[in-house]
């Protein structure tokens, strides 16, 4: 049900009703915007693109931006480190039982995060990140009763990544009784639940 057309240069998908050419293609099947789609198709063919004059605020939000995508990197790591220590042999032993093997544990970045939930806002301070940047990226929370504390506890914890492989969320599941026994990041500048699915950066290879 899906018709290319290599003299005219148009797809159409008889199935969903879809259609038009590789641009169009590309920003549906891997969720890019314009620009984007042609910047991976010029890397692509080798053809390099004339420079887009910044403005102060489009520098300014991507900065934003690559501070984000960098905390949550830092984080994955945090969390892969944990799932290697006796913090983490709950959830590892979780993951043994499902039947994950080693390598399956490896390409998704799978972790643990801490049982009491402050080490992921020290860990991530010392690495010098602001309280409001920790807050921006949903992992850490502020109360005035119990001030800043991780969002993720005593979980088995699951990296999200983009279509990019930039990790840009995560999902996480609680080792024990507690409630939710799953939890989500919330939604942030760079983790829309609409236009993420899990595992994407691996499936659409």
């Amino acid at each position: 049900s899906f018709s290319v057309s290599r003299d005219k240069q148009m797809f159409y998908c008889f199935g969903c009703g879809v259609g038009g050419n590789v641009f169009t293609f590309l920003m549906n099947y891997e969720n890019l915007t314009f620009p984007e789609a042609v910047a991976e198709l010029a890397k692509e063919c080798g053809i390099k693109l004339p420079e887009h004059e910044e403005t102060e605020a489009d520098r300014a939000r991507n900065r934003k931006r690559d501070r984000m995508f960098l905390l949550q990197k830092e984080a994955a790591t945090f969390y892969y480190t944990m799932l290697r220590s006796k913090t983490g042999e709950r959830a590892l032993s979780y993951f043994k039982q499902r039947g994950l093997s080693e390598e399956t544990i490896v390409k998704f970045g799978l972790g643990a995060s801490d049982q009491y939930g402050k080490n992921l806002h020290k860990y991530l301070a010392q690495k010098g990140f602001s309280n409001q940047e920790m807050m921006d990226s949903g992992l850490i929370k502020y109360s005035e009763a119990r001030g800043f504390e991780d969002r993720f506890f005593n979980r088995a914890m699951f990296p999200i990544m983009d279509a990019q492989k930039r990790v840009c969320g995560f999902g996480g599941r609680v080792m024990g009784d507690g409630e939710p026994k799953y939890l989500n990041s919330p939604e942030t500048e760079i983790f829309d639940k609409g236009t993420i699915l899990y595992g994407m950066h691996i499936a659409r290879r």
